[in-house]
């Protein structure tokens, strides 16, 4: 039977064989950009408590990663850094407002009067 850290090593060493595999498909540019982004966010930020920050930072620089190749194709950014750095300041309090927006919203006045509820009768 095999000691307990000789499992501990054989895990750790198929994670980083995982990780390093993952490695060159990661956009390094793309990952400054939007941690940058997503750190001027939080800083901004100074109302919320500090696991809120860490969410949200977490959150802005994900955003920011994903949106930077579509930044790019859509607008005169050239590089996926700033693409980034971008989408992770615009995209996530963006869609915050447009929450806010649809909660604020009565839809009901955009719907026929037959089709609301005991309206036909």
């Amino acid at each position: 039977m095999s000691e307990p850290t000789t499992g501990a090593v054989m895990c750790a060493a198929a994670a980083s064989v995982g990780i390093a595999g993952c490695m060159p498909l990661i956009d390094g540019n793309a990952l400054f950009g939007s941690i940058i982004g997503a750190a001027l966010i939080a800083m901004h930020q100074s109302e919320i408590k500090p696991w809120q920050r860490i969410i949200g930072l977490l959150i802005s620089a994900c955003v920011g990663y994903v949106s930077a190749s579509e930044i790019v194709t859509q607008t005169p950014i050239t590089q996926t850094g700033p693409g980034g750095f971008v989408g992770a300041c615009l995209v996530v309090p963006i869609a915050l407002k447009a929450l806010e927006l649809i909660q604020k919203t009565d839809f009901s006045g955009f719907l026929p009067a037959w089709f609301k509820r005991g309206g036909g009768q």
